[in-house]
């Protein structure tokens, strides 16, 4: 049955009706909105109204009814005052919160309690004043307390002051007006004891109010600076003098202006938006569902495509392989998995930039579309690793020839900013389906072929052979018989004696590791160092031996041997590790060596890593008092020209410029002006590999330090280093 589509005159119909709808609605909930924050604020409004009030009522009530209480007792006292003083010094003390106490016999005031800093109000006509009169009046014939204020003192300050009328006899027929007493309170200290300044300083508003007793016009007792808003909430003070009211507001006008305004915007936004949306889906749906289909194939694409080089990517590969070799199969056609990376990338993203190594990345996967046969896939798999399927092809020997042509597209040039690049990459290849039919198979065998190319001098291409699977099972027995040789403490220290070629003493050692293999007996270096820095266990085998090291000097002083300098080989992994220095600081506190027993041996190739590193980390060492040694020196590259520039205590000649010490002039060049350029930096220099008598002589007629070598000795054990046999020259 054929779907109904909306035609235009019906959409915009129900288009518009939903707008008015949404609109309306917007329009109610913002209105709603409103109103209840209006009721929350009232309610607390009305809160802290009540809070506020009670705390003045209280306040107001005692101090009121104080002026009561002193009328009482001058009655009692028949109109005595000599008791005034101390009876109001302690009704104030009782009661609180009043500043003063008045008695105004006939009207004038004549006592006042305290009366330092109110002699002012000595002598005032409380019934004669313009301004209170009616009220006095009024209280005189009613026989009531009434209350006066805001008041200016004349002694100084605004007060509010209550007054009771003081009639003798009262209630006989000799009943006579004695006066008036009063409680007089400042405004000030009346808001002090609440918290109406402090809501004021919030944002809020008060009023204070009492009404005349006479007019009944209201009196604004205190009120904030800024007027009353129209959320407000009132109290009543009920108190002695009659009923005051305390209003509290909270001015939300801009806030509820703002929220309507941005109510309605909202409400007609989002009316408009989807009534928009409505009338194109109803007059649309063609149209709707083509852009499915449309963002759906997008979606797919980025799934499957490499975002930087736009090549279909390893998840593409894994989905279509299986198809690809089985249409292959059905055709009996030969296919070959290439995988390869580029050599040394990671140099040009650390060095250069990754800008530059995307750029790079793009340009060779170019490269690679331009090389490639009509039935060749050429995919990303990941950073710099890319992948070709050669689809269709002979033998062995076709692969060997596109392998090839990967190799000179690849190392071609690339320029950019005006500088070139000279990239190289190194290949693995494994048949299909002589050596795998599934994508899991074919990478691992591909990516072995490549890591047997990489050892061979990368640059080059190499087949998966059965052999290569035997080489990297065995790698992997090392890298396991490696790790459980850390775990069971299978590695010893030996000391190979250093002596001083003038004093015929053994004045140092270098510390060297061998490996107590369970199967395979005692190993040298040589046979497992390149096997951990592969692994990356170098750290944690460079950490064994310093530790083992300085252990090893510490024993030697509790036995009381005497002192000697031991060098400790580093690895270039640990000059990089930004926490080596603690490491060592911490090791030589835990087994109390001094830093001057301790050497390090690091190559030049080593420092050359990272120059800038090296000899920050050097110096710092140095200046622990620790000797620094450059061990197979005139080996490396720069050595003369960085040599000045490093805190180098000593210059370890290579065995190879000794060895042949006797017979090669060349060579007997080479030791003497090492010898005279390490002395001219003031440098010490020891001759590796010394081995007879003859070339004993001629290092110290070059002025060579010290010496180290089978002459003497080969690298022994600590129980037989410790021994300190004497040197023996043979003739």
């Amino acid at each position: 049955m054929k779907k109904a589509e909306f035609k235009q005159p019906s959409a915009l119909f129900f288009s518009l009706i939903a707008f008015f709808a949404i609109a309306s609605f917007g329009g109610y909930w913002t209105q709603s909105s409103n109103k209840a924050i209006i009721n929350q604020q009232e309610s607390l409004l009305s809160g802290v109204s009540r809070t506020q009030a009670s705390v003045l009522e209280r306040r107001l009530s005692s101090a009121f009814t104080s002026a009561q209480i002193l009328a009482y007792e001058v009655e009692q006292n028949s109109g005595s005052g000599e008791w005034f003083p101390s009876y109001a010094n302690k009704l104030i003390k009782s009661i609180g919160g009043i500043e003063n106490l008045q008695l105004a016999p006939d009207g004038i005031i004549s006592n006042i309690y305290p009366l330092e800093g109110n002699e002012t109000a000595i002598g005032y006509d409380i019934v004669s004043t313009p301004k209170f009169k009616e009220e006095a009046l009024l209280s005189i014939k009613n026989h009531s307390l009434f209350v006066i204020g805001p008041v200016s003192l004349v002694q100084g300050g605004v007060a509010v002051i209550s007054r009771a009328p003081i009639f003798l006899h009262k209630g006989t027929q000799r009943e006579l007006f004695w006066g008036f007493s009063s409680a007089v309170i400042y405004l000030d200290d009346l808001l002090e004891a609440t918290q109406l300044k402090q809501l004021e300083s919030e944002g809020y508003q008060y009023s204070l109010s009492r009404q005349h007793a006479a007019t009944e016009e209201t009196i604004v007792l205190s009120a904030s600076a800024t007027p009353l808003s129209d959320i407000q909430a009132s109290t009543n003070l009920i108190l002695p003098v009659g009923t005051w009211t305390l209003r509290i507001s909270r001015d939300l006008g801009s806030q509820l202006k703002q929220r309507t305004l941005i109510g309605y915007g909202i409400s007609f936004s989002v009316a408009f938006l989807l009534s928009i949306a409505l009338y194109a889906i109803l007059i649309q749906p063609l149209k709707l569902r083509t852009l499915v289909k449309e963002k759906t194939a997008e979606l797919q694409k980025l799934a499957y495509n490499d975002p930087l080089t736009g090549l279909p990517n390893r998840r593409f590969l894994q989905d279509s392989l299986s198809k690809i070799l089985h249409n292959n199969q059905r055709r009996k056609r030969v296919s070959a998995f290439i995988y390869f990376d580029l050599d040394n990338f990671k140099r040009i993203n650390d060095t250069i930039g990754h800008d530059v190594g995307d750029q790079v990345l793009v340009i060779a996967a170019e490269r690679l579309n331009k090389i490639k046969g009509i039935s060749d896939l050429v995919v990303r798999l990941g950073g710099d690793e890319f992948g070709i399927l050669l689809g269709d092809i002979g033998d062995k020997a076709q692969a060997a020839e596109q392998a090839n042509r990967i190799l000179e597209s690849i190392r071609a040039p690339i320029k950019m900013d005006s500088r070139d690049y000279n990239l190289s990459t190194s290949l693995g290849i494994a048949m299909i389906p002589e050596h795998g039919y599934d994508l899991v198979t074919i990478m691992q065998n591909a990516d072995m072929a490549l890591y047997q190319a990489k050892q061979k001098g990368k640059n080059q291409y190499a087949f998966y052979t059965e052999k290569m699977k035997i080489s990297t099972h065995n790698l992997i027995k090392a890298e396991e018989d490696l790790t459980l040789a850390l775990q069971r403490n299978e590695f010893e220290m030996y000391y190979q004696p250093q002596f001083n070629l003038r004093t015929n003493h053994v004045i140092g050692a270098e510390a060297l590791i061998r490996w107590n293999h369970p199967e395979k007996g005692l190993i040298y270096p040589n046979d497992f160092i390149p096997l951990a820095e592969s692994t990356g266990k170098i750290v944690e085998l460079g950490y064994w031996v310093l530790e083992s090291s300085i252990a090893y000097l510490a024993k030697r002083k509790q036995e009381g041997r005497p002192d000697i300098l031991l060098h400790i080989n580093l690895a270039s992994e640990q000059l990089s590790d930004p926490h080596f220095v603690t490491l060592v600081q911490a090791l030589l506190s835990k087994y109390q060596v001094p830093a001057h027993l301790v050497g390090f041996e690091i190559t030049e190739t080593s420092i050359l890593e990272d120059i800038h590193l090296a000899r920050y980390l050097l110096q710092t060492l140095k200046d622990m008092g620790i000797c620094i040694a450059i061990d197979d020196f005139g080996t490396g590259y720069s050595s003369l020209s960085q040599l000045k520039n490093l805190p180098v205590d000593l210059l370890k000649i290579d065995r190879s410029f000794v060895m042949d010490l006797e017979n090669d002039p060349d060579d007997r060049k080479i030791v003497e002006a090492i010898i005279a350029m390490a002395h001219k930096l003031n440098i010490k220099v020891l001759a590796e590999g010394v081995e007879t008598r003859e070339q004993w002589k001629m290092l110290v007629a070059f002025q060579c330090d010290f010496g180290q070598g089978y002459y003497v000795s080969k690298a022994v054990t600590a129980d037989e280093f410790n021994q300190g046999t004497p040197i023996v020259h043979k003739n």
